[in-house]
């Protein structure tokens, strides 16, 4: 009896061994029938490979490239999907996938793929470049910039590319500002809105709303005002109209360079109460003047005074904003 286990024990394991090499055959096999476009014959010895071993993801991929290359989107797409079941980290074929639904003219169907991929690494830009790039196409201008703005600050050059030629300022086309919002910590864009003489992009943390929000960012673009007008002209208009609702707050300038060839003011307005929200508000500005546009940066909290700490955070995020030329 002790004989004949040993002999069944040998067979299995021989066995094992034998498919192994099998599996290694076939995945060769398939990769030089692969690189010399025997599309179908490297699909078939894919599929020889997988019906031996599953766990041979790479094969998935294999076969997933070899489907798209001869039109098989859906194929393709259930393939790369089998393998990111087994590493969701590989973020290059989340791209992949947006590319098969892009190929049957369905965008709508690639920003979930791209979405996770994004949320695993926010700072890989060609998701970035392709996300932004279908949000536009879907009409969602502003969410698109955001992304081609993400890409570009990364160093990218596509992502630059597509920012400078679909976003920055609509009206001038000889400049535009960028200025990223770390989602990192909760910042998703709540709003935009223009007309021919101002945009107003408005930002909340997650979670929060227009009406019960802890913190409120928005950035501000302003044209056609006349050349005289310095930023402390705007400024004051900007307090003024602070006033209107909080009729007790106060101006004060933290920083300030009116000399250079963009100048800019980094200004603090403090009201103990609000008429629209009974509470207290506190903003910090960050204004830069250009060609022939003023563009507003701030933040908000409900709070009576701003410490020297949120002070200077918020003073060092908002100089990360350039000021580009087109």
């Amino acid at each position: 009896m002790k004989t004949i286990i040993s002999l069944l024990l040998f067979i299995a394991s021989t066995t094992f061994i034998h498919a192994q090499k099998t599996v290694k055959e076939h995945i060769t096999s398939a990769t030089m029938k692969h690189a010399m476009q025997d599309l179908k014959g490297a699909i078939e010895e894919y599929t020889k490979a997988l019906e031996l071993d599953t766990n041979q993801v790479e094969a998935y991929v294999g076969r997933g490239t070899c489907h798209m290359s001869l039109g098989n989107q859906q194929n393709a797409r259930a393939d790369f999907l089998k393998y990111l079941e087994r590493d969701p980290m590989n973020l290059d074929l989340y791209y992949s996938v947006a590319i098969t639904y892009l190929s049957e003219n369905n965008h709508a169907g690639a920003l979930p793929h791209l979405d996770k991929a994004i949320q695993i690494n926010p700072d890989y830009p060609p998701n970035r470049t392709m996300r932004g790039q279908i949000l536009s196409y879907l009409g969602y201008t502003v969410s698109g910039c955001t992304d081609f703005l993400h890409a570009m600050q990364m160093g990218d050059k596509e992502g630059a590319d597509l920012y400078q030629k679909h976003c920055g300022n609509s009206w001038d086309s000889t400049e535009g500002y960028v200025l990223k919002w770390p989602a990192e910590q909760g910042w998703n864009m709540q709003s935009s809105s223009e007309d021919s003489t101002f945009r107003l992009i408005e930002f909340l943390k997650n979670n929060e709303n227009p009406d019960t929000w802890t913190e409120y960012g928005a950035m501000l673009t302003v044209r056609g005002f006349d050349k005289s007008t310095t930023l402390n002209d705007f400024i004051l208009n900007v307090r003024d109209e602070f006033r209107t609702r909080a009729p007790k707050a106060t101006m004060r300038i933290i920083e300030q360079n009116e000399k250079g060839q963009s100048p800019w003011m980094i200004v603090v307005m403090e009201a103990p109460k609000t008429i629209n929200h009974k509470k207290p508000e506190s903003q910090l500005w960050h204004i830069i003047k250009g060609n022939e546009t003023i563009y507003g940066n701030f933040r908000a909290v409900k709070e009576k005074k701003l410490s020297k700490k949120l002070i200077q955070e918020w003073s060092d995020f908002f100089k990360t904003g350039k000021l580009i030329e087109k």
